[in-house]
């Protein structure tokens, strides 16, 4: 338990901060779950306004310090990324032709493809592959050989 009054204090007021974030936790695991099962559902304009409402609480959240600012944007991008994707693939859906019930044939045979020369067998270290001599490690000059080169 706490020593001093000031410590009792802080305490308490933690622990009501704890319960109220508690509370606005639950409800934004709420409005996010909501807005990712209407979007899954593809009803379009129940989407947008689930996915408006939650990112106006996420907002709320991160102005009032109950999560971080970089969580709430997150969770945001995510929810307007997959509302985005359930948009674009019900845009392709209707300006796509509908495709008439062809009947099933036998699928196309497929082509040979032309054979390829067999692979090389790789170049060894005693023989490298450009042909030339074998390349070895390069060793430093000594003084005497530095200053005959200068």
């Amino acid at each position: 338990m706490a020593n001093r009054r000031s410590a009792e204090k802080a305490h308490r007021v933690s622990e009501r901060r704890r319960v109220g974030n508690r509370t606005v936790k639950s409800a934004l695991r709420t409005f996010i779950r909501r807005a990712r099962t209407t979007v899954a559902s593809k009803s379009t304009d129940e989407a947008q306004t689930s996915v408006a409402l939650a990112t106006k609480r996420l907002d709320m959240a991160a102005s009032k310090g109950v999560i971080h600012r970089n969580q709430a944007g997150r969770r945001k991008s995510r929810l307007m990324h997959q509302l985005a994707v359930m948009l674009r693939a019900q845009a392709q859906a209707e300006t796509a032709p509908a495709v008439e019930a062809a009947p099933e044939s036998a699928p196309k045979a497929r082509r040979a493809r032309p054979r390829t020369a067999p692979a090389q067998p790789a170049a060894t270290a005693s023989e490298p592959a450009s042909g030339g001599p074998a390349r070895t490690t390069r060793r430093r000059k000594t003084s005497a050989e530095g200053e005959a080169g200068a």
